[in-house]
This record gives structure tokens, C-alpha cells and sequence, in this order.
């Protein structure tokens, strides 16, 4: 089979598959929604195979890591391996419910959620810097954005009520009646961008799955 002939049959597809799901969503038809369980099931052992192959590949990076020594890496790619073995045999060992297996359960509650919990705090402080940079008042739309962003900083902060009743009342107009419609726009502009996306895929303009420029 050519090259090309495969990547059509691909598209195929892929087609065939968007548009089982649409009809099965919009038609009550049995064989539809025979269909599309099929295909929901297929989609469940690809995610387990893809799951399965990205293990197998971070174990071969982490690996090669290992292997050759790489300067301040090595090590903790060693960590990443036998932490990865330690778990994976722990959870096949209770295959059935890996949390009765006590250390099984430990290396969750305690080294996963506290080091989960960390970068989560870690984040905070990314964010306040982000935020630090972005709300630098450089002309009259960033002067705005400081200034909402300064009512909305005092409506959920305690200290806004003690210093003026209203900051809070300000501050929810801008989180209610600002905020909202806004979020609203993006999401609908996005919904209309992922109908053109679709539409695009149906008619084979939309390759950029395959590994191609798309075409106009």
C-alpha cells in the first residue's frame, strides 16, 4: 500500500469515526449506538496501549540517562527508574486493590501527595511573580487590569472589608459582572473554533494529526 492510500485511509477514518459519534449523540438509532460503544471501547484499549508505550518509552529515555552517565541527571533518572519498578510490582502484587498492600498505600499518602502538594505551593509563588509582571500599570489597559485586579485582590482578602465596606462590593462587580462575560466570550469563541476545526477534519483540510501542514 502506498503512502499515500494510507494517509486517505486515515482520514477515512477518522471521519468515519467523528461522524458515527455525532449521529449516535443526535439519533436514538440502535446501530449507531452499537457503533459508537464499539468505538468508545477501542478508544479505551488505544489510551491503556498508548499509557502502556509512554512507560515504556520514559523507562528508555531515563535508561539511556542512566547509561551513559549524563552530568546531574543520572541519578535522578535512576530515582525515576527504581521508583517506577518499586510501585508498578507493589500494584501488580494487588492487582485487584493495590491500596490494601500497606506500602503500596504509603508511597501514595505520603512521598506522592506531599511532593504533589509542594510543587502545588511552589506554584504560588510562580503565579504572584506572573502576576507581579503583568499588572505593571505601563499604559491605560494594564493601569485597568492593576486596578480591577487590585479590587478583586481586596474582595477576598479579609483586610478589604476592614478598610472600606464597599471594596468587597466592588471587587464582586468586576468578579460577577466583569469576569463572567468575558469567560463567556472565550468559551464561545471556542466552541465556534472547534466546529471549525471538525468540519475541517471531515474534509480532509485538517492534517495536522497525520504530521502535515494543513491545508487552507
Amino acid at each position: 500500500m502506498s503512502e499515500v492510500l494510507r494517509k486517505e485511509v486515515v482520514y477515512l477514518i477518522t471521519a468515519i469515526v467523528v461522524i458515527t459519534m455525532i449521529a449516535d449523540y443526535f439519533f436514538g438509532i440502535k446501530q449507531l449506538n452499537d457503533a459508537a460503544s464499539m468505538v468508545r471501547t477501542w478508544a479505551v484499549v488505544i489510551s491503556a496501549m498508548a499509557l502502556a508505550l509512554g512507560a515504556v518509552n520514559l523507562m528508555r529515555a531515563h535508561g539511556n540517562i542512566v547509561r551513559k552517565r549524563v552530568p546531574g541527571r543520572w541519578i535522578y533518572s535512576g530515582v525515576l527508574i527504581f521508583i517506577f519498578a518499586l510501585t508498578t510490582l507493589l500494584g501488580l502484587l494487588n492487582i485487584n486493590n493495590p491500596s490494601t498492600n500497606p506500602l503500596y498505600k504509603w508511597l501514595f499518602d505520603y512521598p506522592y501527595t506531599s511532593l504533589g502538594q509542594t510543587l502545588y505551593a511552589i506554584t504560588g509563588f510562580y503565579i504572584a511573580s506572573a502576576a507581579y509582571r503583568a499588572f505593571r500599570a505601563r499604559n491605560i489597559d494594564a493601569a485597568l487590569l492593576l486596578l480591577a485586579g487590585i479590587f478583586v485582590l481586596l474582595k477576598n482578602a479579609p483586610i478589604g472589608e476592614v478598610i472600606w465596606v464597599q471594596l468587597p462590593v466592588i471587587g464582586g462587580w468586576f468578579n460577577d459582572i466583569g469576569q463572567v462575560p468575558a469567560m463567556r466570550t472565550f468559551l464561545i469563541t471556542a466552541a465556534f473554533g472547534l466546529l471549525a476545526y471538525g468540519f475541517r477534519t471531515l474534509l480532509g483540510k485538517e492534517r495536522g494529526f497525520y504530521g502535515e501542514v494543513a491545508t487552507a
